[in-house]
């Protein structure tokens, strides 16, 4: 019988394993084929890149000179280039080991300062590690800023072996000296590659390069979301395969089913011709009429096994796992909605599993992971109901989470069983507070029983994060002023979440019906073969777009995007939505400000000054991050936190900060500082600390101390510790920007 692997690229969440492969794993062993092996190249190349051998060939490419602008007929802006190396300091291996067990210590990942600075060592990592390929091309350490190119869906430059060889070069050592290696050696039948999210894609194709050049003989099928969605976006559909070019199959859709085929195909020595969902490369000749997609049945798809990933490698304290007892959306009638390739409608089928199927399959993975989070678009309220109260009476012990439709069906007293059950957290799509864009939406809710649903999640212990947008066609400033107002009114009902921007996709009704919704000039980006968003004109919500995005900065509860402390689908936050509830959110913000213990705990740089970087650089550096350039005021210093994030500071926040280039304490910091008044620097020391530009050393006797080197770097220039400090100083927050 065949032997497989099947992979998982980068670059995505490395706090714990995604759910597909070991779904379709465990679906062909059901049907009594043998297990693939399962390698997680995503966890492994991370880990790699720290490692003797990852650090060795780290030093000899920072060493050797760089071409960042001209790769295989594009060139890249010379500002956007700098703009992206202000964030870029020395690698600092240590840091990143210690930053590996401070998040995989089941004590220390929840102290939030212990887990703040192991996400910025990491990200700071990620940021040096990508000047071997492109700078910045890893925003927050695990999501792809791809090169324009790329980023729009360039099939011109999804080819180019240049500019894939390139964006994939910090993986090149793991690639060369560890993953192809070991396929050589396995004597594989099948290469399989799950391609779920965009940012993996242009790993994936440069991926699928080295497994056809390294084993030509061998079969390499790829599927997942992505796949998907690059047959469901292309223009043309000769540029499918023009991308996926090394690849002979790919699957489009779910593809359980479509898995075992391929097997049970390539065993009998065929091409796999008769699944719907299987596409193969044109070289074959294979073509038939493309039927309608297959969409598995729910009742033959079994417990899915996921031991067989590399539980102890993700950056996590505890096992977190995905679940899926549902497809398609229940509602299925949003008109903003994108999902799947049912043609009949904005997602694929609603299908569910039984209870007795559900509580079956939450039995065996509790006893594997208690943390499981249902991975669906939607379930049923009914249906929830009915498994909590088996739960309960079962007494199952596990945590879980998932994202629910805000119906009026959820009272204060099913809400407190939803508690028992073990749910900690809920995902809702409030989309806006505004009546008339829910009615174009088609939502079918109403503002007051969003709140009044909320309300009774929060006031049984669930934490809730509100996912919402504004942009939508026509709406007013005063309707996404709406969305912003009832959040910020409402901010005890929810923990994270926000507001994002409406983008439109091929497949939604306000595509398919541009007059209903007022936008026209509908068009794809330049260049964006296979883009799966559609540009277009719309002059209402066009008109106060600034306005409002700058009215939504006060919503801004996250430190970091995604993979860390941010939505609750991802391991880390839900932790910490288990260990401290509904409150998660005043308590981070309680543990970042200082407290009176600290005026005798040593604190310590978290950072450099650099040169003052040339204002078109910097300016580029704001359009890419946000920042607006009338924020930037003149004789302002850079500073660079260890994560890569730039602040602009008062000239005499250099006296300051020199004051903790080697560890000090506070009492000592002031007794130093001996011109100002204790007021004066109460406040100074209290920005120093919400921004993290000092950061709280460790006792080298603690646990923590014996776990990380903290990261010191002397100011470039000012005088001498002990001189007095006059009074330009930081005195309120808003003195200082932050660039990003």
């Amino acid at each position: 019988m065949a032997k497989v692997a099947l992979l998982y690229p980068p670059i995505t969440d490395p706090t714990s394993g995604y759910h597909s492969l070991s779904y379709i794993d465990s679906y062909a062993r059901a049907q009594g084929h043998p297990a693939a092996d399962l390698i997680d190249v995503n966890i492994e190349a991370f880990h790699h890149s720290y490692s003797p051998a990852g650090l060795a060939w780290l030093d000899q490419e920072l060493a050797g000179p760089h071409e960042y602008l001209d790769h295989g007929g594009y060139r890249l802006d010379k500002d956007l280039v700098s703009a992206h190396l202000l964030r870029i300091g020395e690698p600092d291996p240590e840091r990143v080991r210690a930053a590996v067990a401070t998040l995989q210590d089941p004590v220390r990942f929840y102290d939030y300062n212990q887990y703040q600075d192991a996400v910025e060592g990491i990200v700071g990592w990620m940021n040096t590690l990508s000047t071997t390929g492109f700078p910045g091309q890893f925003r927050e350490g695990f999501h792809l800023e791809a090169p324009p190119p790329i980023g729009i869906g360039s099939v011109r430059a999804l080819t180019s072996h240049t500019l894939l060889e390139r964006l994939s070069r910090p993986y090149q050592s793991y690639y060369e000296n560890v993953l192809l290696p070991r396929l050589t050696r396995g004597g594989y039948d099948i290469i399989g590659i799950n391609i779920t999210y965009q940012w993996q894609l242009p790993f994936a194709l440069w991926l699928a390069h080295l497994v056809r050049t390294a084993m030509p003989d061998v079969f390499v099928v790829a599927g997942g979301t992505e796949v998907s969605d690059v047959w469901k976006n292309a223009a043309e559909r000769d540029m499918v395969f023009r991308v996926f070019n090394d690849i002979d199959a790919i699957v489009v859709g779910e593809g359980e089913t479509a898995y075992v085929e391929l097997l049970e195909a390539l065993d009998a020595g065929r091409l796999p011709v008769t699944h719907p969902n299987i596409r193969l490369h044109p070289k074959y000749g294979a073509i038939r009429p493309l039927p309608m997609l297959h969409y598995e049945k729910l009742a033959t798809v079994p417990t899915p096994d996921f031991s067989r990933l590399p539980w102890d490698q993700y950056l996590s304290p505890e096992r977190f796992v995905y679940y899926s007892p549902s497809r398609g959306c229940y509602w299925n009638k949003c008109t903003f909605c994108d999902y799947g390739l049912n043609t009949d409608g904005p997602t694929s089928p609603w299908r569910q599993d039984t209870v007795d199927t559900m509580i079956r399959d939450v039995t065996e993975l509790s006893k594997f992971a208690k943390f499981i989070y249902f991975s669906v678009d939607v379930l049923a309220p009914a249906t929830i109901l009915r498994f909590a109260e088996q739960v309960v009476d079962r007494g199952i012990d596990l945590r879980w989470g998932a994202e629910i439709r805000l119906e009026k069906y959820w009272s204060a007293e099913r809400c407190a069983l939803l508690k028992r059950s073990g749910c900690t957290a809920i995902s809702v799509g409030f989309e806006s507070a505004n009546q008339r864009i829910l009615d174009l939406i088609d939502k079918g809710t109403k503002p007051a029983q969003v709140k009044q649903t909320i309300a009774a999640m929060t006031g049984a212990g669930i934490g809730v994060q509100m996912m919402g947008f504004t942009g939508f066609p026509t709406e007013t400033r005063e309707e996404a002023l709406d969305s912003i107002n009832f959040l910020v009114d409402n901010r005890d009902l929810w923990t994270f979440g926000g507001l994002g921007d409406f983008v439109l996709t091929p497949g939604a009704i306000v595509a398919k019906q541009p007059d209903r919704f007022g936008i026209s000039n509908l068009r794809r980006p330049t260049g964006g073969d296979v883009a799966p968003v559609l540009l277009y004109d719309e002059p209402i919500t066009e008109a106060v777009h600034d306005e409002i995005i700058e009215a939504k900065k006060q919503l801004n509860q996250g430190h970091y995007d995604r993979p860390w402390l941010g939505s609750v689908d991802t391991p880390h936050s839900f932790f910490y939505h288990d260990r401290f509830g509904t409150g998660v959110r005043r308590h981070l913000d309680e543990e970042s400000a200082l407290k009176p213990a600290d005026e005798d705990r040593a604190f310590v740089l978290n950072g450099e000054f650099i040169p003052e970087p040339d204002p078109a650089v910097l300016g580029r550096y704001c359009e890419l991050y946000g920042v607006p350039r009338q924020a930037l005021p003149a004789g302002r210093l850079t500073f660079r936190r260890t994560d890569g994030r730039i602040f602009l500071l008062p000239p005499a926040t250099r006296l300051f900060l020199k004051l903790f280039a080697e560890p000090s304490t506070l009492a000592d910091a002031r007794a130093r500082a001996w011109i100002l008044a204790s007021s004066d620097t109460g406040k100074t020391w209290q920005t120093l600390v919400n921004l993290r530009l000092i950061r709280r050393d460790a006792d080298p006797a603690s646990e923590e101390g014996r776990h990380r080197r903290e990261l010191r770097v002397v100011p470039d220039e000012g005088p001498a510790a002990g001189v007095g400090v006059h009074r330009d100083h930081l005195e309120q927050d808003d003195q200082v920007v932050a660039a990003g």
